[in-house]
């Protein structure tokens, strides 16, 4: 459940996104804990119930307004966005920005990400949400949880280590690069306590999100209606060996984009997690993706 300040790494002077040159706005996701989600509600609100579905598009119609009132604040319109960047489910956010608000987007950069929540990233995500909802803290009733799933986030985690990275990672031994001796210390040290203290009910928020992602319902189904609509430059930064924004579908959104879009594969054993290069073995994707939104953002 990723947040503001675990981006912070690419923000700054020289950086990815370059606070000598542009204004950088980092809005959390609904539902990831420190936004609008399960755990920041009272116990009574809680029991009352938290909405089923808060959308891909429900978050750009909230982040679209928050620009709006900062513009208004200052006495201005709202200007068209330089760049809309998103790794992961802020890709998807930034392909919904680019269809929904198109004269308000001038370039979009989506790092291991994509237009929509593809059949096989459906299936991943069905496994991990089952995982959750096996433990016997679930109250299917209720639909949420009554206590900590401690076994669920372990089955969780686990999961998620066989599909975060690519094949390359563990057959490879791409571990070695960050400091682990095989691949079940790296899956015991990375991946299980990265979720172990997680909300598990933040979780089920996020991967609903996430799953129902499509910006082709704004086109009634048609990817290539939605995508005709995107007047963006679009930067598609997907990793050869992620597992489930692969880079077939990447491949695919950019045949239907045409000009507007540049294509430019991460290679890299590391999978999805390429496309958050905080971690020092990860230097030489950082620069990658770097280098490329800063051409992406000197073209005009």
């Amino acid at each position: 459940d990723a947040v503001h300040d675990e981006l912070e790494y690419s923000i700054g002077e020289g950086q990815t996104l370059d606070t000598s040159a542009y204004t950088v706005v980092v809005p959390n996701l609904l539902g990831n804990g420190v936004s609008y989600s399960p755990s920041r509600m009272g116990h009574a609100e809680r029991l009352a119930g938290y909405p089923p579905l808060l959308s891909i598009g429900d978050n750009v119609r909230a982040q679209h307004l928050l620009l709006e009132h900062l513009h208004a604040a200052r006495g201005a319109p709202m200007a068209p966005l330089s760049l809309v960047y998103g790794y992961s489910m802020g890709a998807l956010q930034a392909y919904e920005w680019a269809v929904a608000h198109p004269d308000h987007v001038e370039r979009i950069a989506a790092v291991c990400g994509a237009a929509r929540c593809g059949e096989l990233n459906g299936v991943f995500l069905r496994s991990i949400e089952e995982a959750l909802k096996a433990d016997a803290a679930w109250d299917a009733s209720r639909g949420h949880f009554t206590t900590r799933p401690v076994r669920g986030l372990r089955a969780f985690g686990s999961i998620y280590a066989g599909w975060g990275v690519g094949a390359g990672w563990y057959t490879q031994r791409g571990y070695a690069s960050a400091g682990f001796e095989c691949a079940e210390a790296f899956v015991r040290d990375s991946y299980l306590p990265a979720f172990a203290n997680c909300d598990a009910d933040d979780l089920l928020s996020q991967i609903r999100t996430w799953r129902h992602a499509d910006v082709s319902r704004h086109t009634g189904g048609d990817l290539a209606a939605a995508l005709g609509r995107v007047r963006a430059r679009v930067l598609l930064m997907p990793c050869d060996e992620d597992r489930y924004f692969t880079l077939g579908e990447a491949q695919h959104e950019a045949a239907l984009l045409g000009e507007r879009a540049t294509l430019r594969p991460i290679v890299s054993a590391a999978g999805h997690r390429a496309g958050d290069p905080h971690r020092p073995e990860l230097a030489a994707e950082a620069a990658f993706i770097r280098r490329h939104v800063h051409e992406l953002l000197s073209e005009r």
